[in-house]
């Protein structure tokens, strides 16, 4: 076989990619001898042995070839597979430098990703916390002032309360109206403003149409305050309650109206003169 059709000997430079090796190109010439060929190829395998960390094999004793005779096919084919083998753990061995080398720089990458979000964070919250500045009489800047100081909510009184009752009354807000009359009268029993703020809380249940309740606040305030500047209006205002309460209950409606004849007629202004017969009249209350 002509030394042409052989494979050739890998060019000079192949083997290095980053890693030093004692590798040089191998001579294309048939005048050099395979004695030499081998040697250098010894020294390869022995380098690329160290490189991925295995002990160097123990010599094993070679065949003495003649130094000065001619090349022949079968050796540098023979030559040629073990260059093949040196090569290709070679190759492994940068293929795994890539690897790691590009695990390195993704770490790297995202390394300094988190150093740029920290130091964003870190920046936003330095300007949050920076204190507002203002410009002085010569244009520089100076500290602003401390922050002006709120006043402590003031704490409702109980004329507070009573009138904010009156102010949902007034409104006809009537859940609302029984939900602040019923705390005021809790909150201040002694108060001397009780029996009004239960005559308003008795409204409160008239406008929502619990009608039993109503009246018997209205009973109870006619029977321990029959004096009460409002006792005219507390009186109208059981008789409605009764009278709305059902047939049953219109008799009573009907002493309820005559109670204001008979103790407070004298003192009925025309409308309420005009409004007790309007009642009277629809419930056929005798004479």
């Amino acid at each position: 076989m002509a030394l042409g059709s052989l494979p050739r000997l890998r060019r000079c430079g192949r083997l290095a990619v980053g890693i030093a090796l004692p590798l040089v190109c191998a001579g294309t010439t048939q005048a050099q001898s395979l004695g030499g060929i081998e040697q250098r190829l010894s020294h390869v395998e022995q380098a690329v042995r160290q490189i991925q960390g295995h002990a160097p094999p123990v010599p094993a004793p070679t065949q003495q070839i003649d130094r000065e005779r001619s090349l022949s096919a079968d050796a540098l084919a023979q030559l040629d597979r073990r260059l093949a083998a040196i090569e290709r753990a070679v190759a492994g061995l940068v293929s795994g430098q890539e690897q790691d080398h590009h695990a390195l720089t993704a770490a790297l990458t995202q390394m300094g990703g988190i150093k740029a979000d920290i130091e964003a964070r870190i920046d936003a919250i330095e300007r949050q916390a920076a204190i507002p500045q203002v410009l002085g009489a010569n244009g520089t800047q100076v500290p602003a002032g401390p922050p002006p100081v709120t006043a402590p909510a003031k704490t409702p009184t109980a004329e507070d309360q009573f009138q904010q009752a009156l102010d949902y009354a007034a409104r006809q807000d009537w859940p609302q109206a029984e939900l602040t009359f019923d705390n005021y009268i809790a909150s201040y029993p002694d108060a001397p403003n009780v029996p009004e703020a239960r005559f308003h809380l008795g409204e409160a249940f008239e406008g929502q149409g619990k009608h039993a309740q109503a009246a018997q606040i209205f009973l109870d305030l006619y029977e321990k305050v029959p004096a009460a500047p409002f006792a005219i209006a507390n009186l109208f205002a059981l008789g409605q309650a009764l009278a709305a309460m059902g047939p049953a209950s219109q008799a009573q409606a009907c002493d309820v109206y005559g109670e204001i004849e008979a103790v407070h007629g004298a003192s009925l202004t025309n409308e309420q003169r005009s409004d007790l017969l309007a009642r009277r009249l629809t419930l056929k209350c005798a004479s």
